[in-house]
């Protein structure tokens, strides 16, 4: 029986331990290639996480920005306290300008209000922007925009801001200079003491030299506009 057992494991021996021999070889090739994979997904993992916290940090427009200096066109006329205003003197600090006129029942004071809290907001994260920052708003309606119609306007959303009325005979010019319409609402006349206008509705934005920078819709809201403008005015 002795005789047997070591017989027995003497052939069974050498099998056992040259199967032990290929496991243990068949392991070791696989940490190699387990270590070699780890060792080339390190920097490919790092370089996918680089961009995408670039990509996270980027900041996204709201507006549509202008790569290519452009100069605003000129505008020149009274504020509504009686000053004479002209655009070109406001160089040197940004400018959101938006046109509009008083008796707009819902686009104009709603954008308006946007204006003032962006003011309000950037007050708050950005005061240095906001003491520069310039808001005009320039009436499209100067038939029946007085000056003395525009101050209570312009002061129901913060007094800072400019209210600016151009003459009649200019308005034409102005508006193909900004790409402006403006004409009498479906079944309005501008022969009628009431009436309405459908009108273009967009904020420019003019920065420190002088150039359009962006321009914004209407209903671009107060957080939006503020961000834009830190980021583009920094």
């Amino acid at each position: 029986m002795r005789s047997r057992a070591g017989s027995f494991r003497g052939r069974k021996g050498p099998a056992v331990f040259s199967s032990c021999q290929r496991k243990s070889a068949g392991r070791a090739a696989g940490t190699a290639s387990y270590r070699a994979r780890r060792r080339f997904a390190a920097p490919v993992f790092l370089c996918l996480f680089a961009l995408l916290c670039a990509a996270c940090g980027r900041h996204e427009f709201t507006g549509t920005v202008f790569e290519e200096a452009r100069p605003a066109a000129p505008i020149r006329g009274q504020n509504y306290d009686g000053a004479p205003f002209d655009l070109a003197e406001l160089s040197g600090d940004p400018v959101l300008l938006f046109f509009g006129y008083t008796f707009c029942p819902d686009i104009c004071p709603l954008t308006m209000m946007e204006l003032a809290s962006a003011q309000e907001a950037l007050e708050g994260s950005a005061p240095e922007l906001a003491a520069d920052l310039k808001v005009v708003f320039v009436s499209v309606d100067p038939q029946r925009d007085s000056l003395a119609r525009l101050e209570p306007y312009i002061h129901a959303f913060d007094p800072r801001f400019f209210g600016v009325r151009i003459e009649d005979s200019e308005l034409e010019a102005l508006k193909r200079a900004y790409g402006l319409y403006t004409g009498a609402a479906e079944g309005n006349s501008l022969d009628d003491e009431y009436y309405l206008l459908d009108h273009t509705s967009r904020i420019f934005l003019i920065d420190r030299e002088g150039n359009w920078r962006a321009l914004f819709s209407a209903d671009v809201t107060s957080e939006s506009l503020a961000a834009d403008l830190q980021e583009l005015l920094r």
